[in-house]
């Protein structure tokens, strides 16, 4: 520095010499002009690269996993990969279809795991953060619905009036064109047996037909599930029969080791042409929804689901059996029973006879049982 200094003054006079000066000060701002050259050049150039790689990145896909605002998807039952794409394009939730795919492509087994039903999500997010709130049970609205086991259609159709606000009639009408469910051709005239026990979702804008569309669906799935029509017809049956005898074991058994024998009681006095004689068949000729032991007088009935009256099978199902009872029709445990009597209405415990004789002797414990106190005497009714 202090060189600098003495090439800038007279070393005769110590005065500044201003040429020097001026040279000294012309050639530092063209240096420093010549690095705010390159400084800018290289800005400019890294902002085109910065917005070329964003547009390069923008072009399938959103990138803000923030997104924009919240929005309410619904995912249909059984909806594909490309379907729920679809939905969700439409939503604005992804910017294009084959982003989402690209990522569902990249987790198989996620993608499998998405229920259906409605979800709040956020729009313009990237098809990845798509996915993971697909995934995630907290982004899941539930509004849902339950069939029971065991109810009869017309508690079913009150039920489902009652959670969706369709008027009943609607759900009456709606099953007057079966053919828009895509039922098996061999299912009856009834339309008992197939409204299938679950709890469903409800859909954001419900209607008789998508609603009723859940557990139909949901039928359809559980009958190819357990091969039902070939099953049935292994074991010498129509498929309809086996479901109505699926739907007398949802009514007739309380426990689960019980549904195999139960089935087999049936199947065994069908081959012997005796009469079945179940009080749920009974129950349900007499409109009675609250029990399904008959009395004598009700007993007497000429409706042809009374099978204490008639021979065979009733002409339809009594009730929509769960997956666990069809598969108890289809498989029916070994054995030579022809009657089985509950003997403790608490327990559900079952006595399975192969004689008359042997039958009422259970009959006598279950009515020691129902005489043991006030409140089992309640039961027994």
């Amino acid at each position: 520095m202090a060189k600098l200094f003495r090439e800038l003054r007279d070393p005769e006079t110590g005065r500044w010499l201003p040429k020097e000066v001026w040279y000294r000060v012309r050639g530092s701002v063209a240096v420093l002009l010549s690095m705010a050259v390159l400084l800018g050049g290289g800005w400019f150039v890294y902002g085109k690269v910065h917005d070329a790689y964003i547009a390069f990145r923008t072009v399938e896909d959103y990138i803000d996993p923030e997104g924009a605002a919240d929005v309410v998807v619904e995912i249909p039952q059984g909806a594909s990969t490309t379907a729920i794409a679809d939905i969700l394009l439409a939503a604005d939730v992804i910017k294009t279809a084959k982003a989402f795919q690209s990522v569902a492509a990249s987790d198989p087994t996620g993608v499998r795991k998405i229920q259906y039903g409605l979800y709040k999500l956020r729009t313009q997010i990237p098809a990845k953060t798509a996915l993971q709130m697909l995934l995630d049970p907290a982004n899941q609205i539930n509004n849902q619905f339950q069939i029971r086991e065991g109810q009869r259609l017309s508690q079913v159709l009150t039920a489902l009036a009652q959670a969706t606000k369709v008027p009943e009639k609607s759900f009456k009408a709606a099953l007057k064109n079966r053919k828009q469910f895509g039922l098996p051709d061999w299912i009856g005239p009834s339309n008992e047996g197939f409204i299938f026990p679950d709890t469903y979702n409800l859909p954001l804008k419900p209607t008789a037909v998508n609603v009723l569309k859940l557990p139909i669906n949901q039928f359809n799935k559980t009958v190819n599930d357990l091969a039902f029509e070939d099953r049935a017809k292994a074991l010498g049956y129509k498929p309809y029969d086996a479901l109505i005898v699926a739907s007398i074991i949802e009514r007739e058994v309380n426990r689960a080791e019980d549904r195999g024998k139960v089935a087999r009681v049936f199947y065994n006095r069908l081959k012997k042409d005796m009469k079945l004689q179940s009080d749920a068949t009974v129950a349900f000729a007499n409109n009675i929804t609250n029990r399904i032991y008959t009395t004598d007088k009700e007993r007497e009935s000429d409706s042809p689901y009374n099978t204490y009256r008639f021979v065979g099978l009733p002409p339809g199902p009594i009730t929509s059996p769960a997956k666990a009872a069809m598969e108890a029709a289809l498989n029916p445990e070994d054995g030579d029973w022809l009657y089985f009597m509950p003997i403790n209405l608490d327990t559900g415990q079952t006595v399975f006879s192969t004689t008359f004789e042997e039958h009422k002797k259970a009959v006598a414990q279950l009515q020691s049982w129902c005489l043991a106190s006030a409140e089992n005497k309640k039961k027994c009714r």
